[in-house]
């Protein structure tokens, strides 16, 4: 059998410099560039699938231009004939042969390559010149083969630079039988941190994350800025996560709960108990550690400054009574920052987290937080805690601006109450972290309930002076 190597081939990068130039995630100036193949690697043609001149590849490519050079990944499949399957969006070219044309295709969206990568990662295969490899986790080499008998479905990805596809075996039912692919347009020899995370987690047997299945990686050449001299380094070109990645997130089921009037209480609870436990994992994965007296002191006067400065811009747009009350409140949880002795443990944490963030999952803990946008290094775990609720209190806010009510629904029909619910709400959440493996000490103390308040403040003053929290969820308490 003739090799075939479609970067060989006359007009090759000409084809992937017009199809670059059209994609949004490819930005780079205008004029003349000039495109160099410098790495990638070929795939078994998968079973299943009836071209019997497909060809598979992935390139690493440099391109030069007037502002300076980028490095791309371009996954292809270049079949015989057209593939209505492949759709236009994933259309790159057609490409003339010797042997005659072949049509081009984006690979993060053909069945045949999707197949080909997830075996690459499942049998843990690695090229012949050891530049590329393929790695299985959490028991991924045990799953049934991949052929091109499988559906897929593009999904919004995290960030430009990556293509994001859901997988379907047919004929396969359950955690096994779905996965998503995460296409690396923008590769890199430093691995995100968030990715990283993720990876220890997932070989600890964390299940509060979507766990990492498998993980291609590929080799290029790159110039040492010290020497000149080029080396080989390695980065990610793809990543197979757990399904539940790209499951729906809480938002949107917080949403149809407010919209139908439901409760929410025991989504809520196990809410915050998958937080919890994703604490817990993270405490053991990557340490805990106790601050010292002097970070406890800086903390707790920055926090007490953030609540006075927070409370000052909005005192004069709440009615008298209520100000006086949180007045008071403020007075007097900031001068107990100020005095308080005792130290909370210091560790890594998402730090950017929202409802929009925590996703439903495949298994019975019901939640999984989605990494993206964090992670965090030594940090106190309440902050993300007063980050759910709080992007939890807007959503229930952009509610309070809506008709609550079914349509159907008669005009005497009792309106639901939202700072009573999110009052039980939050109330669950906290309770269902208090049964994670977490310490609770954390969200029973003066600097959570001081946060907690100062992001309530700051929501009332960017949201025009709304306003969803019961005044007793602000008081000082002692449990």
């Amino acid at each position: 059998m003739v090799s075939f190597r479609g970067e060989e081939q006359s007009g090759f990068l000409d084809l992937v410099g017009t199809w670059l130039s059209q994609q949004s995630w490819f930005q780079a100036a205008p004029g003349r560039r000039v495109i160099t193949r410098v790495g990638g690697l070929r795939l078994p043609a998968s079973h299943g699938d009836p071209d019997q001149g497909l060809h598979l590849e992935l390139h690493i490519l440099t391109v030069d231009h007037s502002a300076g050079q980028a490095r791309v990944a371009v996954p292809m499949a270049l079949r015989t004939r057209p593939s209505a399957l492949a759709g236009k969006t994933a259309f790159i070219g057609r490409l003339a042969t010797p042997a005659g044309d072949l049509w081009v295709y984006d690979g993060a969206r053909d069945r045949a390559f999707l197949a080909a990568w997830h075996e690459m990662a499942r049998r843990q295969q690695g090229s012949r010149n050891g530049r590329s490899r393929g790695e299985a986790f959490a028991e991924f080499d045990t799953w049934p083969a991949f052929t091109a008998k499988l559906q897929r479905t593009p999904l919004d990805a995290p960030t430009p630079a990556v293509v994001r596809t859901a997988v379907t075996i047919e004929g396969e039912v359950g955690e096994t039988g779905r996965t998503v692919v995460d296409f690396i347009r923008r590769p890199d020899p430093q691995r995100s941190a968030p990715l990283d995370t993720v990876l220890r987690m997932t070989r600890s047997g964390s299940r509060t994350v979507a766990g990492v299945l498998g993980v291609v990686t590929g080799s290029w050449p790159e110039s040492n800025p010290t020497t000149g001299e080029n080396r080989w380094v390695t980065g990610d070109l793809g990543i197979i996560r757990e399904a539940s990645i790209a499951a729906a997130p809480a938002s949107a089921l917080v949403r149809t709960a407010l919209h139908d009037e439901s409760d929410f209480l025991t989504e809520a609870t196990r809410l915050g108990r998958s937080l919890g436990d994703f604490h817990a994992d993270l405490a053991g994965n990557f340490g805990a550690y106790p601050q010292t007296s002097l970070q406890l002191e800086i903390m707790n006067g920055r926090a007490a400054d953030a609540l006075d400065q927070a409370w000052g811009q909005v005192r004069e747009d709440f009615e008298e009574s209520e100000a006086t009350d949180l007045a008071e409140v403020v007075e007097l949880l900031t001068r107990e920052l100020r005095d308080a002795e005792q130290v909370m443990s210091l560790q890594k944490i998402h730090g950017a987290l929202s409802v929009d963030r925590i996703r439903q999952a495949d298994h019975d803990a019901g939640w999984i937080i989605d990494e993206d946008g964090g992670m965090v290094d030594h940090a106190l775990p309440l902050r993300d805690v007063v980050s759910v609720l709080i992007s939890l209190a807007e959503l229930v806010m952009e509610t309070s601006q809506e008709d609550a009510r079914p349509a159907a629904a008669p005009a005497d029909t009792a309106k639901l109450d939202l700072g009573l619910w999110y009052e039980q709400v939050t109330d669950a959440v906290l309770e269902g972290y208090r049964s994670s493996d977490a310490p609770r000490a954390g969200i029973e103390s003066d600097a959570f309930r001081a946060a907690m308040l100062t992001e309530a403040l700051e929501l009332f003053h960017r949201s025009a002076a709304r306003w969803v929290f019961q005044p007793s969820m602000l008081r000082p308490s002692r449990t």
